[in-house]
């Protein structure tokens, strides 16, 4: 992943103090511009004056595409917990009441299924900006001002807030069909985007 120039890049051109001008023409992205920059590609002004011109490697996803990843993610999830409500019914047998070593193996299921949504959905996409879900689709977390990546901590606060919104409100998986920058609440707060590689 690129970062801005920092250290091979003058202020300002030699002998106009004060000014700097972009080495490409105003449009292209990933450049500085006097005016300002939008990472979304829109160069000139008002288009949101970031200031150190990075554009994320990507286009923003689609709702979707976006979907697609999360019923993905819920699968992996779902696997260890079926496998365990299977393996207690066979333990079981045909007795109405669950046995300790049926309710052990649907424990087993959904600690197991647990853990995995941990790997997948707080470590996982928190180092590298994808779950497995986004991994298969092409998507990718980043912040939505530098492109960088989020990092654990953003992302857990991320999907604490994603379950809480989801809860309380089904706007909150909508929201990305008419926003402009496509993103849900809980993107809005932690200020990241979704984007397709």
């Amino acid at each position: 992943m690129t970062t801005p120039p920092y250290d091979n890049q003058p202020p300002y051109p030699p002998g106009q103090p004060g000014q700097y001008q972009p080495q490409l023409p105003p449009g292209q992205p990933g450049q500085y511009h006097p005016q300002g920059y939008n990472p979304y590609g829109q160069v000139g002004p008002g288009s949101g004056g970031y200031g150190f011109g990075y554009a994320p490697p990507g286009q923003l996803a689609g709702w979707p595409i976006r979907v697609g990843a999360s019923i993905l993610d819920s699968l992996i999830v779902s696997i260890p917990m079926i496998v365990g409500v299977i393996v207690s019914l066979v333990v079981n047998g045909d007795r109405e009441e669950l046995g300790t070593a049926g309710g052990i193996a649907m424990g087993a299921g959904f600690l197991v299924g647990f853990l995995v949504w941990i790997w997948n959905r707080l470590i996982q996409q928190g180092r590298t900006g994808q779950s497995f879900g986004k991994k298969l689709t092409g998507l990718r977390i980043v912040h939505a001002e530098t492109g960088q990546l989020i990092g654990v901590g953003s992302n857990l606060g991320r999907e604490i807030l994603a379950q809480i919104f989801n809860q309380l409100c089904i706007l909150n998986v909508l929201w990305p069909l008419w926003d402009d920058k496509q993103q849900t609440w809980h993107d809005k707060v932690v200020n990241d985007i979704v984007i397709k590689l």
